[in-house]
């Protein structure tokens, strides 16, 4: 492959990203508590609440408060709080709730859905006394995932229930069971008696599990809750091709309560809650079930904060939303930071409501816009603000220019054949040099992490980096393109082998796909292929980019503990 030194304009070095530019705050409805917040691929936001007994809804397809809804309550059961929402594939709202019923379970969990106009009638999802606190999850493939509390007689459960598209669930499953010293609340009951902690003022946490769940790109669930007082700490699991993983601990040691927890595009596992000793708020990092890091003093030094929620972007950065006081008697703020995996980087504390009032219990979620809404106790209104992230949520389809196999591999040492259009194709060996927009020389591959050089005769130029720190290819490692203004396709050029693992493709900034590069090899001696990507164009005025991310995962199919990911060098097509 002949190495092409690319002019001045040809590549940009890697852009900041800015602080969100937050709204101000908008009012959804009066006299309402407890809310929640889902937003679809449109950007629309879908905002739920309790109001009087009665679960509300309202959706804004415009941000700042533009083209919002009238509140129109949902069809329940009874007395309901509590109310979660997620959008399924086909765009449609699922909401679940708890009810008062006139039996013995005195409370239970309902699932509704709209579709077209309507809301279907409620379907009761639990079968156990005192069914609260849900919260509901949605895979890619349309898993609906329902995760709730109940309390038996001095001891907690935490069960999950699953559905493949709504009205059918399974039979509950217990994740949990623990015994509690203290008295676990009855959330229906206090909210009932307008008494429910997370709707008065002040940091009151009430006795009990506070169950959450998310689901990642293969519909599975990554489920999080606490244990009860006096105890405390945090648990995790999460499944494996529908199967439960045992409990792993997030967080101890310091009244760790109210989790919440997201997964990101590319499978990291963020999960959040309150450290109640010092009223502040922690974090950690999983990958596949293992901790990456972990991050305290999440309200940057004010002087107490709680609630605590967390959610991803397209782009696999999370955002952390949280009720604040700069003083402990002061009056309660909500605020917003967010942290980039790739890089371990915390971002700057955001104010987004500060109203001279009480803004308190937030809930948030994010994809190519952010939204964020809570509760102003001291008026008792439902507010909402939203930011927009500047990303291309879109993504693109990989076009391969073949399927790689045993009997199917093309002659590496040929160069691939320019395409006849309208300027020339430009081809980067894995150590080419650019001139920068600066006309400083730089590396054309913004390589991150350990990659190192290797020699093959069937290689591009007689050699290939391989991401590689003496015994696998560490997690977040990359290589990444910047491509010219007109130019549209990317050819990589890269091996296969039974020592090599996963790796994600990012188009644009949001994953693309993940390949398994053991998957089509023989032996341990990388097979070279190439695989080509057509990359649309952004619309937050960026170029276009193309980044081989690694997340650290091995595959199945290597009996190696190794890991590793070839970038052998990459053509640029108009």
């Amino acid at each position: 492959m002949a190495l092409v030194v690319l002019g001045a304009s040809a590549f940009l070095l890697p852009f900041m990203v800015s602080a969100a530019s937050w709204s101000s705050p908008f009012a959804l409805a009066s006299g309402d508590s407890k809310p929640a917040v889902a937003v679809d691929d449109a950007g629309t936001q879908h905002y739920v609440w309790w109001a009087g007994g009665k679960v509300q809804y309202s959706k804004c397809t415009g941000q700042g408060g533009n083209g919002c809804s009238s509140p129109e309550n949902l069809p329940t059961k009874g007395s309901s709080y509590y109310p979660s929402i997620a959008i399924d594939p086909q765009g449609r709202p699922n909401v679940v709730f708890e009810s008062k019923t006139n039996d013995a379970n005195k409370y239970s969990v309902f699932w509704t859905r709209k579709q077209g106009n309507t809301w279907v009638s409620p379907k009761k999802v639990s079968s156990e006394p005192y069914s609260e606190l849900p919260d509901i999850a949605i895979g890619p493939g349309g898993a609906i995932h329902v995760i709730y509390q109940s309390k038996q007689n001095g001891t907690g459960y935490v069960y999950y229930t699953k559905s493949n598209g709504g009205f059918e669930f399974s039979a509950p499953e217990a994740l949990e069971n623990a015994p509690s010293e203290a008295p676990l609340a009855e959330f229906g009951e206090l909210a009932e008696q307008g008494k429910a902690a997370e709707a008065m003022e002040g940091s009151q946490i009430s006795n009990g599990l506070y169950p959450r769940i998310a689901a990642d790109q293969n519909d599975d669930a990554h489920a999080v809750w606490n244990l009860p007082g006096p105890g405390y700490g945090i648990k995790y699991r999460y499944q494996v091709s529908g199967n439960w993983k045992k409990a792993k601990t997030a967080g101890s040691g310091q009244k760790d309560q109210t989790p919440d927890v997201a997964v990101a595009p590319n499978g990291s596992v963020g999960i959040i809650w309150g450290t109640y000793d010092d009223f502040n708020a922690a974090f950690a990092e999983f990958t596949n079930g293992n901790k990456d890091n972990s991050v305290s003093d999440i309200d940057g030094g004010l002087g107490q904060s709680l609630w605590p929620k967390i959610s991803s972007d397209c782009a696999g950065n999370f955002h952390f939303v949280f009720q604040g006081s700069v003083a402990a008697d002061s009056k309660w703020n909500v605020y917003h930071r967010a942290y980039d995996p790739s890089t371990n980087s915390l971002g700057g504390r955001e104010t987004i409501a500060d109203l001279g009032q009480s803004e308190q219990t937030p809930a948030v979620d994010a994809r190519s816009i952010i939204a964020v809404v809570y509760t102003q106790t001291t008026n008792g209104i439902v507010d909402a603000a939203t930011a927009n992230l500047n990303l291309n949520c879109n993504g693109a389809t990989a076009t391969p220019t073949f399927t790689p196999s045993p009997t199917n591999t093309p002659d590496p040492n040929i160069t691939p054949t320019v395409t006849p259009t309208p300027g020339d194709a430009l081809t980067l060996a894995n150590t080419a040099k650019c001139a920068s927009y600066d006309g400083v020389e730089t590396d054309c591959i913004h390589y991150r992490k350990a990659w190192k050089k290797y020699d093959a005769a069937k290689a591009t130029d007689g050699n290939y980096s391989r991401c590689d720190d003496g015994a696998a290819c560490p997690k977040r490692a990359a290589a990444k393109i910047y491509l010219p203004e007109g130019y549209t396709q990317v050819k990589w050029f890269t091996a296969k082998a039974k020592t090599y693992g996963k790796v994600n493709v990012w188009i644009n900034d949001v994953l693309a796909e993940t390949l398994d590069m053991c998957q089509g090899s023989k032996g341990v001696a990388p097979k070279f292929v190439n695989l080509q990507y057509n990359i649309p164009a952004r619309n937050d005025g960026q170029p276009r980019t193309f980044e081989i991310g690694v997340p650290g995962r091995h595959s199945s199919c290597s009996p190696y503990n190794s890991n590793y990911v070839t970038v052998d060098g990459f053509e640029i097509l108009p």
